[in-house]
């Protein structure tokens, strides 16, 4: 079988879809996602595909960001099974840019090699608007010829590529203490508000005073914009996925038998809050959980 020359995208949420937007410049791009229907039409460059046999028969590169290990370990399994049924010999490189847990990758990493699939772990961070403009932080642990084969398409994705070494793990376990303290800055940004609301503070006020002081972080400027808009309704980041990323943190703290405060407190909150029915809200909704009286 000749291998087909283009990107395959699993899973297009905001991320993923923003990631297609901006790659389908260079690259023809297939698009598959769980759900079988997208925002993304098919265009110049870029192709809508509806199931895993057509994408993973259409090219040898794919980039995976999807909600969790669970639905990354489907899409794998399924495609070392069509490697076998289909007798094909040569490499397929995944590119895996979702959240997971460092153990898993080591695990999944071992059952690749030995169906001779190539792995880059490829954990990302910036959020959609970044995405769309090339312009992520890439988190990679990956063997170094791999990486330097898959160099070019990296820098597509992203202007600031840590490669992080041949031990794979070391980007998720990264990317996962970056996610743990954005969890707690959102949080925190929340109580802020909170108080200057009580205060009776203007808060277009604060918040630009805030931006420009010391208490100023990205996630403040980012989601504390969005819970005084009362703007989280509509989820670009759904507050489930700070829920599983706290949970990553805090299996983290149990390997090393630590008492980190901040980390244990966030996830009761992101829990609380899923409980609640906020799930599936923006994680800037984080401020209704905190302070019941915010409509």
């Amino acid at each position: 079988m000749n291998m087909k020359n283009g990107v395959g995208i699993l899973g297009l949420g905001s991320m993923g879809t923003a990631i297609a937007k901006n790659l389908k410049k260079k690259h023809k791009i297939y698009g598959y996602d769980i759900k079988k229907f997208n925002t993304l039409k098919s265009s110049k460059n870029f192709f809508f595909v509806k199931d895993l046999k057509e994408i993973f028969l259409k090219t040898n590169i794919f980039i995976i960001i999807v909600l969790d290990e669970g639905q990354c370990q489907k899409i794998i399994n399924t495609f070392i099974d069509f490697k076998k049924r289909f007798k094909i010999k040569e490499n397929y490189t995944i590119i895996n840019c979702t959240t997971v847990s460092p153990n898993w990758v080591k695990k999944i990493y071992k059952k690749l090699q030995n169906n001779d699939f190539e792995y880059i772990d490829c954990p990302v961070s910036g959020g959609p608007k970044k995405a769309l403009n090339g312009k992520l932080s890439l988190m990679i642990s990956s063997k170094k010829n791999i990486y330097k084969k898959n160099l070019s398409l990296l820098k597509d994705m992203g202007n600031n590529i840590y490669n992080l070494g041949n031990k794979i793990g070391t980007g998720s376990t990264v990317k996962i203490i970056n996610n743990s303290l954005a969890g707690i800055q959102i949080i925190s940004a929340a109580e802020s508000i909170i108080l200057a609301k009580k205060e009776k503070i203007n808060l277009k006020k604060i918040f630009k005073i805030i931006n420009n002081s010391s208490g100023h972080s990205w996630m403040f400027n980012d989601r504390g914009k969005r819970m005084i808009d009362k703007n989280y309704f509509t989820p670009l980041s759904r507050l489930s996925i700070f829920k599983k990323d706290m949970k990553l943190a805090n299996k983290l703290l149990k390997k090393h038998y630590l008492n980190l405060p901040l980390t244990k407190i966030a996830l009761k909150i992101y829990e609380l809050g899923c409980k609640q029915g906020l799930e599936n809200f923006d994680d800037s909704a984080v401020i209704r959980i905190l302070d019941k009286r915010i409509n």
